[in-house]
Parts: structure tokens; C-alpha cells; sequence
């Protein structure tokens, strides 16, 4: 298998272990991701607003229960066994985010970035930080605001964007053995029929 092949397919397994592991929190409900369809794959897909390029997020889907009841999540999905180049593209995604919520996308009330390695944990705890959502996109600025200077960039940047990104960014650090720590499906089912007959599922 080619690097690249096998890149893809790790991309695509990790999705889909990504997927198992969010429905199986019982918290999320519809999830798919940009493989299953082209559907699927229209809906994940947003396009820069300069420089005629699209990107797409892994999964998106919606969520269930308190606080998140009804609210809608995208996610991007490293299937990395160490950090790799993690960095550089987690600055890209909280670009990609902000582009995502200044257009209103459907799917924003939260940003997940799920992976099996940590990754810039000398700066875990400021990574989702609204100052490192407006570095990000300042450094993506040709994609952002075109051919532009650094200091017309900031003066385009809004601000109370970067901070609703910030506040809806999540981190999520999964393992193998953490993805075998889920409700059993025959437990799931139980709570899925009772809370359907109550209505609430």
C-alpha cells in the first residue's frame, strides 16, 4: 500500500472508530461522516473565501441531552499513533472554524478535534484560547482575507468570531482501550427504549 493510500485509509478508519465511540456516549445522535455519501460529503464541505479552494470536516452530526440538546457538532479526526504534524494543522482547523462560523454554518455550535495522540502539550491548555484562534487565521490570512498585509488582516479579524470559536472548540484524546470503556450496545438499547418511550431519545 502507497503512503498516501495508506494515509487515506487510516483517515477513514479513524472516522469511522471516531464515530463509534461519540454514539456510543449515547450523547450523539445522526452522526456521519464526509465518506458515507456525497450528501454527506456536500454538507461537511465549506469553501475558503479567497483562493477558490474547499475544505471539509471528518463527522458532523447532532447531539443529545443537556446542555447540548439539539445542537449540531462538525469534527476533524487524527488517526495518529504520535503527535506528527498535529500543530500545523490544528492552527489550519481553528482557521477553518472561524471561516465555518462567520459564514453561519449549520453545523457550528461546536468545533471537535478528536485524535489518539496529544499533541503541543507544553500549550494544551491555550490551544482552544481566542488569541490562538485569531493567530490562526492571521497566519491563513491569503485564504481569509486575500492577498493581504498582516496589520490589514487584523483589522479585519472579528474578534467576537474568534471568541465564539474559542468557546466551542473541544479536545478530545481517545485510546484503544478508552474506546472499549463505552456502555455495551444491549445496555444502549435499554436506555434507548425507555427514554423513546418517554419521548426524550
Amino acid at each position: 500500500m502507497a503512503v498516501g493510500e495508506d494515509a487515506h485509509f487510516k483517515g477513514i478508519s479513524g472516522a469511522r472508530r471516531a464515530k463509534v465511540y461519540l454514539e456510543g456516549t449515547m450523547r450523539i445522535s445522526g452522526a456521519f461522516a464526509n465518506t458515507d455519501s456525497p450528501a454527506c460529503a456536500k454538507k461537511l464541505t465549506l469553501g475558503w473565501p479567497y483562493g477558490g479552494q474547499t475544505f471539509s470536516f471528518d463527522l458532523g452530526g447532532s447531539m443529545r441531552g443537556k446542555p447540548y440538546q439539539a445542537d449540531y457538532f462538525c469534527a476533524e479526526v487524527k488517526n495518529y499513533q504520535s503527535p506528527g504534524d498535529q500543530g500545523t494543522q490544528f492552527v489550519e482547523f481553528l482557521a477553518k472554524c472561524y471561516v465555518a462560523h462567520s459564514q453561519g454554518y449549520l453545523l457550528g455550535d461546536h468545533y471537535m478535534w478528536i485524535t489518539w495522540a496529544p499533541f503541543l502539550v507544553n500549550s494544551w491548555a491555550q490551544l482552544n484560547s481566542q488569541e490562538k484562534v485569531e493567530s490562526a487565521v492571521i497566519l491563513h490570512r491569503q485564504r481569509v482575507f486575500g492577498n493581504t498585509s498582516e496589520e490589514y488582516a487584523e483589522s479585519q479579524l472579528d474578534v467576537s468570531v474568534a471568541k465564539a470559536v474559542s468557546e466551542r472548540i473541544w479536545l478530545i484524546v481517545l485510546s484503544e482501550k478508552q474506546e472499549t470503556l463505552l456502555p455495551l450496545n444491549e445496555w444502549r438499547a435499554i436506555v434507548a427504549s425507555e427514554l423513546t418511550r418517554k419521548g426524550e431519545w
